[in-house]
């Protein structure tokens, strides 16, 4: 099962993290989902690593 692990506020900022997921060694993808009229793009990676890779993007500052 895949988890989403952030919201991404564009899609540069997705393809970033999703990225730099990939280079830390976690399978990572972009999933965009309708939210009323708007679509926001999930970061999302398997549910195993969900932890670890969401500790990788508090780590670079993402969000704060």
């Amino acid at each position: 099962m895949w988890k989403a692990i952030y919201i991404a506020a564009d899609q540069a900022q997705a393809k970033k993290l999703c990225a730099a997921l990939t280079e830390e060694g976690f399978l990572a993808r972009v999933k965009p989902v309708s939210c009323g009229e708007d679509t926001v793009l999930e970061i999302q990676v398997p549910e195993a690593e969900s932890e670890d890779a969401q500790t990788v993007i508090c780590d670079m500052g993402v969000g704060l």
